[in-house]
């Protein structure tokens, strides 16, 4: 039978009982002990989604120009930056929309007449993490809770054992996505191929 993943509850649960407190059934906004485990956890997922995974980085993602010509940012993007490094395109607040839309620096206008692809860091909850993500998000916002809480300078060393292992689990399991999405390009993979063989002749 397969595991489930960890729900953002259990991870939660989780930091609560490494300070000896009893798990709760729900979030409840008038608990504050499972207020502040809950707020470690969620500043620890946007750490996470900060360090653009394979998991929530999109590259040629498309953004398209309105009526108007703007092109506003897409709900839940952290970043964006075009492909192409000669388009000098940042993202800036409207001043009439009051949303982040993109800024055509070159030119200083908000007008911009052609689609353009782009590099998209995306902003996720807990739960719409990989396993290996939520572990390690858990695992770092537990030692921050812990440090609230206990002045136990073991205690701090081997959470931060624990803290180190489950990032590099998670950063080994990005590495390997990303080199076979690097080989499912045929163009990459045709040149690396090219270069070890050329190496391997040596």
């Amino acid at each position: 039978m397969m595991a489930a993943p960890l729900t953002e509850l259990e991870a939660v649960n989780s930091m609560l009982a490494a300070t000896g407190q009893a798990p709760v059934n729900s979030f409840s906004g008038t608990i504050s002990d499972q207020n502040i485990a809950r707020g470690h956890l969620a500043n620890v997922v946007r750490e996470v989604c900060s360090h653009g995974f394979s998991f929530n980085t999109d590259e040629n993602y498309v953004l398209t120009p309105d009526f108007e010509g703007v092109i506003a940012i897409p709900a839940g993007a952290m970043s964006v930056n075009p492909m192409d490094p000669r388009q000098n395109l940042v993202q800036r607040r409207h001043p009439t929309r009051e949303t982040m839309c993109l800024w055509d620096k070159a030119n200083l206008t908000w007008t911009i007449t052609e689609p353009v692809k782009v590099r998209v860091r995306w902003s996720y909850t807990y739960e719409a993490l990989p396993e290996l993500a939520r572990v390690f998000a858990a695992v770092k916002a537990g030692r921050l809770f812990l440090a609230d809480y206990v002045g136990d300078a073991q205690r701090e060393r081997f959470a931060q054992e624990d803290e180190q292992r489950a990032w590099i689990n998670l950063r080994r399991d990005q590495t390997a996505i990303s080199d076979i999405n690097i080989f499912d390009n045929p163009r990459v993979g045709r040149k690396l191929i090219r270069g070890r063989r050329v190496w391997g002749s040596e």
